[in-house]
């Protein structure tokens, strides 16, 4: 059916369609011509090819530098927030719904792996188990007499059991959240973070998950906004509020890191030529470090504009984008900034350069080209019928 006439069915049949409610996990997205324009919100480029990801599921692909797009068959209608290949034909995308795709063809079809009831099962199982051990510690605590290990040990127990009692209402309800970054060390090993502090792990290629977040220390539950990879064993992930975490031993352990900025950090990228990291976020907020962490300086961006996704030309110069049009430049490792407005001020949510040089970004008005200069080049961007 093509896209003119499912909308002229809606419309005449929309009293029955509020009524017939489609779950997104049960449902398949939706072939239309204006995925490209649509709302997109992660761009990878895998090999040759660039594949998007973003509202209703939709996956589309380029193999022409972004000038035309193919829409991929994906078995949810989920909102798609990122996506992360290994090598050219296996990669997987997360996103709302706590779902994970997987995709062993380049982007072309894709396969659900993982889905919100199932991470709410994981997740009322690991808060069942992290109360049980902290009300053994507490009487440990009580037993030996120490005040000062009693009252962290209370303190401890009490977070712990509103996060149990959070768990129980979710997975009554069957209410989701959603996943906000995927990274594979290998074709086995991956990692997905989101929402609440959700964090899984796979060690067989996302066919199975474990909930995670007894390795990680993040109390409050803040939201998991991005992970990277940093060298072998090392990667970190930024969120709500500030945090910022890291890890040596490739995720058994998560530690937090002093945070420079009390605000969400969105994302996170490695020039890992230099051993430079940077993690940026809200009002135009960015974070250096060259020491994996132990200290970051916040940057003068010359933007107010919230900053969401970048990416890196041969590990020197960066590149970040993100709302009200912001564009801009690292140069010197990071440590100077250059700052411009994207043509029509639209929101992007990520960016990678192409094949050709060009930039291609992704966001609210769906793709856009760029040159190297940041400015919008003049290509008719189209839809291919598939």
């Amino acid at each position: 059916m093509g896209g003119g006439a499912l909308v002229a069915t809606i419309g005449l049949t929309s009293l029955h369609a509020q009524a017939q409610w489609q779950d997104p996990l049960q449902s398949p997205a939706i072939k239309t011509l204006k995925a490209p324009k649509s709302l997109l919100l992660d761009v990878a480029l895998v090999g040759d090819r660039l594949i998007a990801v973003g509202e209703r599921g939709h996956v589309i692909i380029s193999d022409d530098d972004g000038s035309s797009w193919l829409q991929s068959d994906v078995p949810v209608m989920s909102t798609l927030t990122s996506v992360y290949f290994i090598d050219e034909t296996t990669g997987w995308a997360v996103g709302h719904d706590a779902v994970v795709l997987k995709t062993q063809d380049a982007g072309k079809t894709w396969v659900k792996q993982l889905d919100g009831f199932e991470a709410n099962a994981m997740v009322l199982e690991q808060a069942k188990h992290v109360k049980a051990e902290l009300e053994a510690e507490l009487k440990k605590a009580e037993v030996m007499g120490d005040e000062d290990r009693i009252e962290l040990a209370e303190e401890n127990l009490e977070n712990a059991t509103y996060a149990l009692e959070d768990a129980e209402i979710d997975f009554e309800d069957k209410s989701t959240k959603p996943l906000l970054d995927v990274w594979f060390k290998n074709s086995s090993e991956g990692y997905v973070v989101g929402a609440y502090g959700m964090i899984f792990k796979s060690t067989n290629g996302g066919n199975t998950w474990k909930d995670w977040s007894g390795h990680v220390e993040n109390p409050d539950r803040f939201h998991l906004n991005a992970i990277t990879e940093v060298s072998d064993q090392r990667m970190m992930i930024v969120g709500e509020a500030g945090l910022m975490l890291r890890t040596q031993d490739n995720g058994d352990n998560w530690e937090q890191m002093f945070s420079p900025y009390e605000g969400s950090f969105f994302g996170i990228t490695s020039l890992t030529k230099q051993g430079v990291q940077l993690a940026y976020g809200l009002r135009g907020n960015l974070a250096r470090s060259d020491n994996f962490g132990s200290s970051w300086k916040l940057m003068d961006t010359k933007t107010e504009q919230s900053l969401i996704g970048a990416t890196d030309r041969l590990g020197r110069v960066a590149y970040v984008v993100g709302n009200g049009g912001a564009f801009i430049k690292g140069i010197d490792q990071g440590r100077k900034w250059e700052s411009t407005i994207r043509a029509g001020r639209g929101g992007a949510a990520a960016i990678v350069e192409s094949k050709a040089g060009h930039f291609v970004i992704v966001g609210e008005g769906g793709v856009e080209l760029l040159d190297k200069l940041g400015e919008r080049m003049s290509i008719t961007i189209t839809s291919i019928e598939g």
